[in-house]
């Protein structure tokens, strides 16, 4: 499968290029299958990138003593995993 130089926005913005021209069923098999190849491969980089952004982000919390501290944000899946690891 190619691999994918794209912004996030590019590629979402193919994506649902592709996804349009698929629902539209005015391709033959080829192409379709060619399209949904690239998709797959879209919908693969913009997982890729929207994870890495969310392991990115953080919170800036002020402490006791008024000082702003970065802290990870903690998302609902944080707590699942905590807890596969304890057992």
């Amino acid at each position: 499968m190619e691999e994918l130089k794209l912004s996030f926005e590019d590629a979402l913005r193919d994506l649902d290029k592709v996804v349009e021209q698929l629902e539209a069923g005015k391709i033959s098999l080829e192409e379709s299958l060619r399209l949904l190849e690239r998709g797959v491969a879209l919908a693969d980089l913009c997982e890729t990138t929207l994870a890495k952004a969310e392991a990115t982000i953080e919170q800036l919390v002020a402490n006791d003593d008024g000082e702003l501290v970065a802290h990870r944000l903690k998302y609902a899946d944080d707590e699942d995993e905590d807890k596969d690891s304890d057992e």
